[in-house]
């Protein structure tokens, strides 16, 4: 697959998340969320915050689809207090596996890294205490996003 069929796919991709994400948000967040759930409230926020900024992301070049973690990124990142690093795919929650490094954008690193950018130093609030990322690489991967799905219903994203 050429890299232009890759772009085309990708935003094919984004418009689909677009939609879960906006016209079928209740569906989605009454999958993971209680309706009084706090959490909800600012997911809700979140994910308005996400989808008017991958609206005007898809209006630009092809180049801006690497600059912003999004949910399909692959990012690398190091650990700045540990001197290591590592790397990702954010994914919708159903494709989540750890095991292949497919962590949901719900999670709790996934969703403060959420439309991070290239070289973006953020602090990330853990189980196990708060840490340092630089966010050094992000590729918007067309394979994870092929397997995206809203609660395995036949939405594909």
């Amino acid at each position: 697959m050429n890299h232009r069929t890759s772009r085309q796919n990708c935003r094919e991709k984004l418009v689909s998340q677009l939609f879960t994400l906006g016209e079928e948000k209740r569906t989605f967040l009454d999958a993971y969320f209680d309706v009084r759930d706090p959490q909800r409230i600012q997911l809700e926020k979140q994910l308005l915050a996400y989808t008017q900024y991958v609206e005007k992301l898809l209006l630009g070049p092809d180049e801006d689809l690497d600059s912003v973690v999004l949910i399909g990124s692959l990012i690398e990142f190091e650990y700045i207090d540990f001197h290591t690093s590592d790397s990702f795919v954010i994914v919708m929650p159903d494709d989540t596996d750890p095991d292949k490094g497919r962590i949901s954008f719900l999670s709790p690193v996934g969703s403060q890294l959420l439309l991070g950018s290239k070289g973006e130093v953020r602090s990330v609030q853990t189980p196990s205490g708060s840490m340092r990322i630089r966010i050094t690489g992000i590729e918007l991967q067309s394979e994870a996003m092929n397997e995206l799905t809203l609660g395995g219903a036949d939405h594909a994203l």
